[in-house]
């Protein structure tokens, strides 16, 4: 569907719905709209073919629907409203502002620097409103029983990775390696801030994506389906080229600047170490994760 008859066409960049929208770069916004944001046609595209049923509206500039005449057809397959606005209301809906105070999205000292207060993204002209998912502490946990049994099986777990744009990648990265869940807990950076949605590049709505986890329970979770949680360590005594990697893993990710803490290395079953050749002291997260996930795949294609 196009315009509903009763919204008028969006003509200034300072409406009440470009507010609206520009709002959910803040957590607050998100959480008291019940929306998100979603950026660029690729993710768009990503979501209203894989979740048509968090899409609610679609706003593209005429260039764009030209040049990706998919979009619409993709939108009113799903019910979800057209709006062509101008360039410059597209602009306004993506203004970056600084992030909440109270919003755990907003990065802690160490953590790389969020957009800047004001920063200007570009949407590629085409940017979509969807519902956003609750926190689901429970879901997390039936989630994991879901993974099918007697099979290899990988799920990504992210505990406390505080930065919106690193949430977003690792999202990206579990995709494209074949994991089969992402699990977030309750301390990590919201996947549904746009930040975390430009990096996801619509991985976010490939595969499934859990927040509001708490870390003992999924450790239970784990073990009960027969999920290895595996974690990384400088300090492990195993490299993780020789170690004996089981089928079904749940790789571990903790905090940008600290690692994952003690008790969690602790509960993990198995801890690996990646080797460094050079003078770097340490890999950072998604560069971790991207080793440990691949070289879980490259095994498994092997038959190893």
């Amino acid at each position: 569907m196009t315009e509903r008859p009763d919204q008028p066409p969006i003509t200034s960049p300072r409406s009440e719905r470009v507010r609206t929208v520009a709002a959910l770069t803040g957590r607050s916004a998100r959480r008291k709209q019940n929306r998100f944001r979603v950026e660029g046609p690729q993710a768009v595209r990503s979501l209203l073919t894989h979740r048509p049923d968090l899409a609610l509206e679609l706003f593209t500039t005429a260039r764009a629907a030209t040049g990706h005449p998919d979009l619409p057809g993709l939108a009113a397959d799903a019910g979800v409203a057209v709006h062509e606005v101008e360039d410059r209301i597209l602009r306004a809906m993506v203004r970056e502002t600084a992030p909440d105070a109270d919003a755990p999205d907003a990065d802690p000292p160490g953590a790389e620097a969020p957009d800047g207060a004001g920063a200007l993204v570009s949407p590629q002209g085409v940017l979509a409103v969807g519902t956003l998912p609750a926190p689901d502490p429970a879901g997390a946990v039936s989630a994991i029983g879901d993974v099918a049994a007697g099979r290899p099986a990988t799920v990504v777990v992210l505990h406390e990775v505080r930065d919106p744009g690193n949430v977003g990648t690792l999202i990206r990265t579990a995709d494209a390696a074949g994991a089969d869940l992402v699990v977030l807990t309750r301390t990590s950076a919201d996947p549904y801030a746009p930040k975390a949605v430009r990096a996801s590049v619509g991985s976010l709505f490939h595969l499934p994506v859990i927040t509001g986890a708490e870390s003992a329970e999924l450790m239970t979770a784990l073990a009960a389906s027969n999920i290895t949680a595996a974690a990384t360590s400088g300090y492990a005594r195993t490299e993780l080229f020789a170690a004996d990697l089981p089928e079904r893993i749940a790789w571990i990710l903790g905090n940008e600047a600290h690692g994952l803490d003690e008790d969690t290395l602790a509960a993990a079953p198995l801890a690996v170490r990646i080797p460094l050749a050079g003078r770097a002291e340490s890999l950072n997260v998604h560069t971790a994760a991207t080793v440990c996930l691949f070289e879980t795949m490259r095994r498994r294609r092997a038959g190893a």
